[in-house]
């Protein structure tokens, strides 16, 4: 017996002697490295060279090579950067090398690397100028001054990176006031006056410099629209002046836009379907018209109409109204892709339902459910059926996470120095290589480290949609629980929301300052603690889980409350504010039921909102395995 514990307790000292080891071995690599970086960050070399040897088995060592292969980037070759590129494939620098290539080649003014580096129109609009400026170095004139009229009309301004080559594109003669003033056509549609007064500056006649002011005017006073164009004349230009004009006019008063377009058509002598996109621009802003003569013509437009989005807000005007005879008319305008949507095929069948053809509509019905979307959910109500949908699961073992374990070495060691973002740009670099299946592999293996914004990278890039139980980790239950019983709340609402506004990331500001896990305003914040005594001083209080929850929470519990617990209107205040609820509401039938009140919200992002979030507690009852209806009896109608 004593012999064996004494072989016992010498095994476990050399298990802490190796780990030992390994730990000592790590903090030289990490020592190596760091005075590596050291070097880099002084601009010298010298020390990656020494030391470089030490890191062949340190998981950033790549990193080390990049950096080093930074220096004298500019003398380098497009042969040797897209070499450097492939070998180092399993890194997001073998991407961003591009942008780090192509500063350099533009600081030396190296046209020719340029050009034979950069095959394609680069994406972003300083790199767009610089592309086109060197093929005018190259003397390949034509594509270069082709490019510097695409970027030239816009209604924004444009990077200062093109100045030179405007400045070339101009003394070549081809920015001609034509030009000048087709760009402000642009700067119309943008809402950008500002644009227009500097181009006045630029037009060389003074015939152009006229029409310039007279634009600038007709922008700030746009109801003068028929004293300027009653003595234009019938040239392209024109046209397409008015028809902007019309649209600006539109913005501001449509009924007046309406009353001109007789005088425009007549003005001028329009091609077949030239003016449409504008009478289209108009009709959509007649939807809630009273005016049988306004309806009449807003119709016509909609049926020569090929435009989907248009069509489909025609469509919603008919569910809003509950006219089921148009509803089928206007989804048949669509293609037959749209049309089998799941959501048109819906509405089809609960038109043909309501207009007797119970058999149509129950088939086309059956056809959709059973799929993990709002509308299959909402056909297996219809039927009087358990909502059903698919739930992919995945196992992530040793095995099939040995191909990644390089790369998961590289994670886990920028996550240990505290590198966060390098280490989220890798992970996002692997999982964006890997087909569904082998995300889904990654994303298992983020959930079971906690590494919660890495598993929601890969769901999202993986398209993991029926992987439910990655994509909806359940965080911060008990102060849920907590303020969900205290408000009266239930916690799976305030947990699928506040995953539909933060991803539960507690940090989340939106770019109009909502703040933390529930996106609460400051100015709401300000507001419920006055009338509810809540313990809340400063905006930065959103950023505490607790103070955030309890604000978050007690002003959905405000929202029900208001609404007589209807879950779509509470989520549609909370996202667009209660006036819109009052307009969306008014401007509804009375026959209309909860579906065809979130079909028929006019703001895109609002209608997703509410469904991701009725989906949301679905997934969330499923996961924590509670009981609960899709929709309860009292939502399913649109009273209150």
């Amino acid at each position: 017996m004593r012999l064996m514990k004494k072989g016992f307790v010498g095994l476990i000292l050399g298990c802490v002697s190796n780990s030992a080891f390994a730990i000592s071995e790590l903090w030289l690599d990490r020592y190596a490295y760091d005075a590596i970086q050291q070097g880099f960050n002084k601009k010298d070399i010298s020390v990656y060279h020494k030391k470089r040897g030490d890191l062949d088995n340190y998981p950033l060592s790549g990193y080390a090579d990049y950096r080093a292969f930074l220096f004298d980037l500019e003398n380098k070759t497009p042969e040797e950067v897209n070499q450097f590129s492939k070998k180092f494939a399993d890194y997001p620098f073998s991407v961003s090398i591009r942008a780090d290539y192509l500063n350099a080649l533009i600081a030396t003014k190296n046209w020719p690397y340029l050009i034979a580096y950069q095959t394609e129109l680069p994406r972003d609009q300083d790199y767009q100028c610089w592309y086109y400026t060197a093929f005018y170095h190259e003397n390949e004139l034509d594509t270069a001054f082709d490019g510097a009229k695409l970027l030239w009309l816009d209604g924004e301004s444009v990077s200062s990176a093109c100045n030179s080559l405007f400045s070339y594109w101009d003394k070549a003669g081809e920015r001609t006031d034509n030009m000048i003033l087709e760009r402000a056509l642009y700067a119309v549609d943008a809402k950008n006056p500002r644009l227009i007064t500097y181009l006045r500056k630029l037009a060389s006649t003074v015939d152009s410099k006229d029409t310039l002011t007279e634009m600038l005017r007709l922008y700030r006073q746009p109801e003068k629209f028929t004293v300027v164009f009653e003595t234009k004349e019938d040239t392209q230009f024109n046209r397409n002046y008015a028809q902007t004009a019309l649209k600006h006019l539109a913005k501001h008063n449509i009924n007046s836009a309406y009353e001109k377009v007789d005088f425009v058509q007549s003005h001028f002598s329009f091609e077949v379907n030239e003016l449409q996109a504008t009478l289209e621009f108009l009709a959509v802003r007649l939807l809630d018209t009273k005016d049988p003569e306004i309806i009449q013509w807003r119709d016509d437009v909609f049926e020569r109409s090929n435009d989907s989005v248009v069509l489909e807000q025609r469509i919603r005007l008919a569910i809003r109204k509950t006219e089921w005879n148009e509803i089928i008319f206007w989804i048949n305008k669509l293609t037959s892709e749209e049309q089998a949507s799941y959501r048109w095929q819906y509405w089809l069948a609960r038109s043909e339902m309501k207009l007797g053809d119970t058999e149509s509509g129950e088939t086309r019905l059956k056809r959709i459910a059973g799929n993990r979307h709002f509308y299959s959910i909402a056909a297996s109500i219809a039927l009087k059926r358990e909502p059903r949908f698919p739930i992919a699961r995945v196992e992530c073992n040793k095995e099939q996470l040995e191909p990644y374990q390089d790369d998961i070495d590289r994670v886990e060691e920028l996550l240990a120095l505290g590198k966060t973002y390098p280490a989220r740009k890798h992970w996002r670099h692997v999982v964006a290589k890997e087909n569904q299946a082998k995300s889904a592999v990654l994303a298992c293996y983020a959930k079971k480290k906690h590494w919660h914004l890495f598993t929601h990278e890969a769901t999202i890039r993986g398209e993991l949609w029926d992987y439910i139980y990655l994509r909806f980790p359940v965080r911060y239950w008990k102060e849920f629980t907590r303020y969900g019983t205290k408000y009266n709340v239930d916690p799976v609402t305030l947990l699928a929301l506040s995953r539909q506004e933060s991803g539960l990331e507690l940090t989340t500001k939106s770019p109009v300052g909502a703040r933390g896990l529930m996106q609460v305003l400051p100015s709401t914040a300000a507001f419920m603690a006055q009338k509810y005594n809540l313990n809340y001083r400063h905006s930065s209080d959103l950023f505490d889980l607790d103070k955030n929850v309890a604000v978050g929470s007690r002003y959905l519990s405000h929202l029900l409350a208001r609404y007589k617990n209807n879950r779509a209107y509470a989520f549609s205040a909370y996202n667009a504010g209660p006036t819109m609820v009052m307009v969306w509401r008014r401007a509804a039938s009375k026959e209309i039921d909860i579906f065809g009140y979130i079909e028929s919200i006019s703001f895109k992002e609002t209608r997703v909102y509410v469904k991701n979030i009725f989906m949301f507690e679905m997934y969330y009852r499923e996961i924590l395995k509670l009981e609960g209806d899709f929709l309860r009896p009292s939502e399913l109608t649109n009273s209150i």
